[in-house]
């Protein structure tokens, strides 16, 4: 068990050593085909929300999960999470703007606060926090086609199924701290969750965007892309992606990330294409994480995706991940899959399961995982 949790240790380490280097509906889309890349487009005007007057409209979501997570060797975890997210959507065309309120049993935090002004029907430049561009799966539950997303490190880092394991690293990498092995902070749990996101993180910057239904574009300008506490002075990052409707229902998008830091950079690329023609959904995605040259990340997904009625959806998933040399002689892969069963019990509730196992390999050791979610989710 030791070793197990040594090896995840140094994984969570090593992607702690190069990201937290810089400072600091229901979950089933639409099943209607897409007509236009949404990629640089104004969607505050076209979302669809509860009207509070003539230039304001609120939307939300309240999201419970019941999670179980089993990691080989280390043991098992089952506990119950509450959050819930609520929308402001400003129209003061040609100036719209979004606030973004999360709130959990803990906290409540500011996710997205941005401005837009829209130059004409095409051109708008944003500027706030915003969410950041790259990465085929939603951010938010509602937009999800299934309960958690589909890469280990994202689901290990955003859900609650294995939520122990954090605080054991956590104990571990403090240990280690007061040994003088590493240097470093004292970290909690949630310092170690939170270093494991590599997608589809709030950050704040200004973007110019280019959207004609066909082609989208965005370039962006921030205060970093991955890690927290962010400083403008020292973690300049840039992000550009564009994205192109083949035809109505097959999207394909290109981006890349690039954050220069004091003594590292780091880069991200990603592609993805996807296939809506209505009631089935397909998808790939390829990501390639640059981690200053020394090490590396590259992951890739599947997703299939069909709506058998208005009731009832079925999401099978495969995400493959492997890393090289994240710390001195430490490599890591995973092959997970998933299969997500979706209720839509109204248009407002939904009762979604799902069943995720995974086969973990950190340096020499082999291990597995498995996961079990429950969730009730309710949009307005």
């Amino acid at each position: 068990m030791k070793y197990i949790l040594s090896s995840i240790l140094a994984l969570a380490m090593g992607v702690t050593a190069s990201v937290a280097q810089i400072p600091g509906m229901m979950s089933m889309p639409s099943a209607q085909p897409l007509e236009g890349t949404t990629l640089g487009a104004n969607e505050t005007i076209a979302y669809d929300g509860i009207a509070l007057g003539n230039r304001v409209k609120l939307r939300g979501y309240v999201d419970f999960i019941y999670g179980y997570g089993d990691l080989d060797q280390v043991g098992d975890d089952s506990r119950f999470s509450t959050a819930g997210d609520v929308d402001f959507l400003v129209d003061f065309s040609p100036v719209t703007g979004e606030v973004h309120l999360a709130a959990t049993t803990d906290d409540i935090t500011l996710e997205q606060a941005f401005a837009r002004y829209s130059f004409n029907q095409d051109f708008n430049l944003s500027f706030g926090r915003q969410l950041t561009n790259l990465g085929y799966e939603a951010d938010e539950a509602p937009g999800l086609f299934s309960v958690s997303k589909g890469y280990f490190l994202d689901a290990v880092s955003e859900h609650n199924g294995l939520y122990q394991v954090y605080n054991e690293l956590a104990s571990e990498f403090n240990a280690a701290v007061a040994a003088g092995t590493v240097v470093g902070p004292a970290r909690t749990g949630d310092d170690i969750k939170n270093s494991l996101k590599l997608r589809r993180n709030y950050k704040d910057g200004v973007r110019a965007n280019f959207n004609n239904g066909q082609f989208g574009l965005s370039l962006g300008i921030h205060d970093g892309y991955w890690g927290l506490n962010d400083d403008f002075n020292d973690n300049i990052a840039i992000d550009l992606a564009a994205s192109v409707m083949i035809v109505p229902g097959l999207e394909a998008r290109l981006g890349y990330a690039h954050q220069d830091l004091e003594d590292s950079d780091i880069g991200q690329f990603n592609t993805w294409i996807a296939y809506n023609p209505g009631d089935l959904t397909l998808a790939l995605e390829f990501d390639y994480f640059d981690f200053d040259g020394d090490s590396d990340l590259w992951d890739i997904m599947l997703l299939g995706n069909y709506q058998f009625t208005d009731f009832f959806g079925l999401t099978l998933k495969y995400s493959h991940e492997d890393a090289d040399n994240l710390l001195p002689s430490i490599d890591y892969s995973s092959d997970r899959f998933t299969l997500a069963l979706l209720f839509s019990i109204t248009q407002q509730f939904g009762i979604n399961f799902e069943y995720s196992h995974t086969e973990i390999e950190i340096g020499n050791v082999d291990s597995d995982a498995d996961e079990i979610y429950l969730e009730g989710l309710y949009t307005f």
